[in-house]
């Protein structure tokens, strides 16, 4: 990816050399030109550049504490004004006019060709053009352009530094579990109620096994998950009550669960294989997404407890985004609206996670980039969808749509893998 954010190569250093070609030709003129066109001259009168830095500042308690985390420059904005005069200032102005509608963006933009700055690819924001009936012969121009940047498929290809997006939202998601097993910690240090958080992940432990009891899949993989589960209770049994230890276990079970969906769809073969377990990452996914408002209803009295309920409750669901997001990059073909909905239940899950802690902030932001990414390549604009009288067989339909078999399965999940009838989506 070639990009350079840095000013363009001025024409000459110095500003009076910089107004022309050489000593002996006319003064250089200020021009935009659209994508495949000629250059539009202008009279430049003045130019105003804006740029800086994405800065995420948080405020804390106690007067007089804040910190600043620089995110990002923030991309440079020019507006420029001029005029458009002369005898036939009427055509050069329509001729300016027409050339800033011609549609820019970052893999077709203009170029702002200004004397003493020089020649910037720029995208087209806004133009203003005055006329006034005191001034005629001329009217002025007053325009404003983003520098042109790279596509977002450009960018992610540079951020992804060569490895796929699931390793990029696995990643997150570990640093998310890290986190959250450290704030956990912290916020119980001396202030843990033993007792509630017994009766809380022993209620933890009975919702995951919910979780893998709508698994289909070989016995040997569920009672692997059901095993690392069932280690939650094994602490408890054994009198084990420290907030890390509990979350670690509570986690490594999450973890279980997705790996465990995961190598059950690899495993799959053959047609009844396929159908017994094609459901399971999006059912699973489901049961995740769906702990948004989860609630575990300790008895609390004291302080110490009402803090262990609200800290505990805040982890599992923290643990059910950890889970959500790593399920999330390895949904196969999604269609449109599934996308869309299982992103909205995201967002919702996202927001019942206490998120006051400025690093468990950052991790839960960095997951949701990472899963957004993953969504967003999988190019779900390009899906198109046909209504099919009569029932037709899927191999027919694969060959008379031009979409790949697995594929047109995958995004409709027929009942009858044979054949399809009705509205059909593909690609």
């Amino acid at each position: 990816m070639s990009f350079d954010p840095a000013l363009p190569k001025p024409y000459k250093e110095n500003w009076r050399e910089a107004y022309r070609y050489d000593e002996n030709s006319i003064p250089r003129l200020s021009t935009y030109q659209a994508p495949g066109e000629e250059p539009v001259p202008f009279v430049f009168d003045t130019v105003r550049l804006s740029g800086g830095q994405s800065v995420d500042t948080a405020e804390y308690p106690f007067f007089g504490f804040w910190s600043n985390t620089p995110l990002n420059e923030k991309p440079q904005t020019i507006t420029v004004n001029g005029f458009v005069r002369g005898d036939s200032y009427i055509k050069n102005r329509n001729a300016l006019i027409e050339a800033l509608r011609v549609r820019t963006d970052d893999d077709t933009p203009g170029f702002l060709d200004l004397p003493l700055w020089g020649r910037f690819p720029v995208v087209v924001t806004s133009c203003d053009i005055e006329e006034k009936g005191r001034e005629n012969g001329q009217c002025s121009v007053s325009i404003t352009l983003t520098r042109a940047g790279v596509t977002t498929e450009e960018r992610w290809k540079f951020e992804g530094g060569g490895f796929d997006f699931y390793g990029k939202t696995e990643a997150e998601a570990e640093k998310l579990k890290e986190e959250a097993i450290g704030s956990f910690d912290r916020e119980l240090k001396d202030n843990a109620d033993p007792g509630v958080l017994a009766s809380a992940f022993g209620k933890f432990k009975e919702d995951l096994v919910g979780v893998i009891g709508r698994i289909q899949g070989a016995e040997s993989a569920l009672s692997a998950m059901t095993n690392e589960v069932t280690g939650i209770t094994s602490l408890i049994a054994q009198g084990i009550r420290s907030p890390r230890e509990l979350a670690q276990a509570l986690f490594s079970a999450a973890g279980s669960i997705v790996t465990g969906v995961m190598e059950i769809k690899n495993s799959a073969a053959g047609v009844i294989s396929y159908f017994r377990t094609r459901d399971n990452i999006a059912h699973t996914l489901m049961q995740f997404l769906s702990k948004s408002n989860y609630r575990v209803n300790t008895a609390a009295v004291t302080v110490k407890q009402m803090t262990s309920g609200k800290e505990a409750e805040n982890v599992y669901r923290t643990m059910s985004l950890y889970a959500a997001g790593m399920i999330m990059a390895r949904l196969e073909n999604p269609t449109r609206r599934q996308a869309k909905n299982y992103w909205a239940l995201y967002e919702k899950l996202e927001a019942g996670v206490d998120q006051s802690d400025p690093a468990m902030y950052r991790a839960i932001q960095n997951l949701r980039i990472a899963a957004a990414r993953e969504l967003a390549a999988r190019s779900l604009d390009a899906e198109l969808t046909r209504h099919i009288n009569a029932p037709a067989p899927l191999l027919y339909l694969a060959h008379y749509l031009g979409c790949d078999d697995e594929k047109l399965r995958a995004l409709n999940r027929p009942a009858d893998s044979f054949v399809m009838r009705g509205d059909v989506i593909y690609v």
